[in-house]
């Protein structure tokens, strides 16, 4: 057992009793039967929890340096919620963490199935507990973004489709608590409604076009203690510019290998239209998924035998966030799922190969397979989608779907990564409206306005996300480059990687400093 196992199990244990829907989702027993508090008290009592635990973390002797990376990554981990709740608030601010937690309770019961005897009382008992949640809501938010509130009204449609879709699984008849299932569905349902009216015309919206934005200190406080860089936020807003402009200019390169008359944007949009609409979306991620998996065994990349994940239409609630594509761990009582709402035809490849194997899953199954409870469950989303995006790029380099309208495809597809990123710091440092970032990606890019709005509700919902998955694959690159460089004829790409997979998801800079690249 690491020495920092028993911290990081109390503050585990504080996690699931905070977010149960989290619980539920992990598989995680005990908590299915609730719903969070996240009214003003409640986020007190959670706060001084966390600085108690932070403080112990804070005291705790180590003596070698494995337990100080994760002794490191346990104390920033924490210390980025407590930041969170103190600094950003948002439990006042943000609709959409009240609407999704709901969403996210409900669902994580849904995709168990109905054979489980657990799930029928635990259901009935959240949607019992749904009108007294929303009611908290109601009293809690304090002048929300504008583009928060949007957010979180398409997404009270999406969980009023859960409390029904609960009803019908469960039947929620007099085999459920008493007879008294058809009672509680109707409460929870006219609660949603009720909550529907409040954001329309009872909490004002923050007249503030930047309201979105959590500010530039708050932007850098992140990048250095989620993601252990060194870098604040204008170096990264500087890099995401000269990142995109450098793809562009490779998408133009590949568009004049296909037709040298034409912008790159004219020839992808030609690709698009002789490759036709998807007949069976579903099927083709699993096929893609097949091949980039077969591409990474066959190169060492992957051990043979691995499972990849289960494809399924993306839910409502996850969809508004996630307009094309989005991973979900694996849970105790739930399989790993790659959730899909859309996806460019020619992209489909090279998704697959960022959210499955080699990308995201493969990464998700070796962190969860460590043994020590900070490297198997303490995560930076920097690691885990910088590996997907770096699992993307390596396979193009090393000659995967070689034909030049998938490498336009796959370019494009880097080229809205690199803007994703340039549109979250925009956001968040107060360079940018929402609306201004919808214009940004819709200009810049190849997609619809409403993709371009989802984009945007994601990343004004969850500040860094977009840019964490750009800094993170530079990072990983950094790291092999180094490790190349430092260990000469010795390199060898698949145990550098085993190495990096020992660590689970922690921040790379921590795992270079475990690395002895610390330079």
């Amino acid at each position: 057992m690491a020495i920092t196992d028993p911290l990081c199990r109390s503050f585990l244990d504080l996690w699931w009793h905070f977010n149960p829907a989290a619980a539920t989702l992990a598989g995680v027993p005990g908590n299915d039967d609730r719903l969070g508090a996240f009214d003003a008290g409640s986020i007190r009592e959670h706060v001084a929890a966390l600085r108690s635990i932070a403080g112990a973390v804070e005291d705790q002797d180590v003596e070698e340096t494995a337990d100080e990376i994760d002794r490191t990554a346990l104390l920033d981990h924490v210390r980025v919620l407590v930041f969170r709740l103190e600094r950003e608030q948002p439990h006042r601010r943000n609709p959409v963490l009240w609407i999704d937690h709901a969403c996210q309770a409900l669902h994580g019961l849904l995709v168990r199935g109905p054979d489980d005897p657990s799930t029928a009382p635990a259901a009935l008992s959240r949607l019992r507990s749904l009108p007294r949640f929303l009611a908290d809501a109601r009293e809690t938010l304090r002048a929300p973004p504008g583009v928060l509130v949007e957010a979180a009204l398409a997404q009270l449609d999406a969980l009023r489709d859960l409390v029904e879709a609960t009803g019908r699984r469960h039947g929620l008849s007099s085999t459920l608590s008493g007879g008294d299932g058809s009672a509680v569905l109707a409460e929870a349902e006219a609660a949603v409604d009720r909550m529907r009216l409040a954001l329309r015309s009872e909490i004002p919206a923050d007249p503030d076009p930047h309201a979105a934005a959590i500010g530039e200190e708050e932007v850098d406080r992140r990048l250095h203690y989620e993601h252990a860089s060194l870098h604040n936020a204008a170096e990264v807003w500087r890099a995401s510019l000269g990142v995109a402009t450098e793809i562009e200019r490779e998408a133009t390169a590949l568009a004049a290998s296909i037709d040298p008359a034409r912008t790159w944007r004219d020839v992808y949009n030609s690709v698009l239209d002789r490759a036709g609409p998807p007949d069976d979306l579903p099927a083709l991620y699993r096929s893609a998924l097949i091949s980039a998996q077969r591409f990474a065994e066959l190169r060492g990349l992957a051990a043979p035998g691995d499972l990849p994940p289960v494809v399924e239409p993306a839910p409502v609630h996850i969809g508004l966030l996630e307009p094309v594509a989005s991973y979900s761990p694996a849970g105790a009582l739930a399989p790993a799922s790659l959730w899909i709402e859309g996806g460019d035809r020619p992209a489909i490849p090279w998704l697959a190969a960022r959210l499955g194997i080699p990308g995201m899953h493969l990464h998700h199954s070796r962190s969860d397979a460590q043994p020590g409870l900070v490297r198997s469950q303490i995560a930076a989303s920097s690691t885990a989608s910088g590996w997907g995006l770096y699992a993307e790029e390596l396979l193009r380099e090393l000659g995967y779907s070689a034909e030049p309208e998938s490498r336009l495809a796959e370019r494009v597809l880097a080229l809205g990564d690199a803007h994703l990123a340039v549109v979250d710091l925009g956001i968040h440092t107060r360079q940018l409206t929402p609306e201004e970032a919808v214009g940004h990606l819709s200009t810049r890019l190849p997609i619809e306005r409403a993709t371009a709005e989802a984009h945007v509700r994601r990343v004004a919902c969850h500040p860094t996300s977009a840019c964490a998955a750009t800094l993170g694959r530079a990072e990983l690159r950094r790291l092999r480059d180094d490790a190349r460089a430092a260990r000469g004829a010795e390199f060898d790409l698949t145990r550098f990687h085993e190495d990096v997979f020992s660590y689970g998801g922690l921040p790379v800079p921590l795992i270079r400093w475990g690395m002895d690249l610390d330079v």
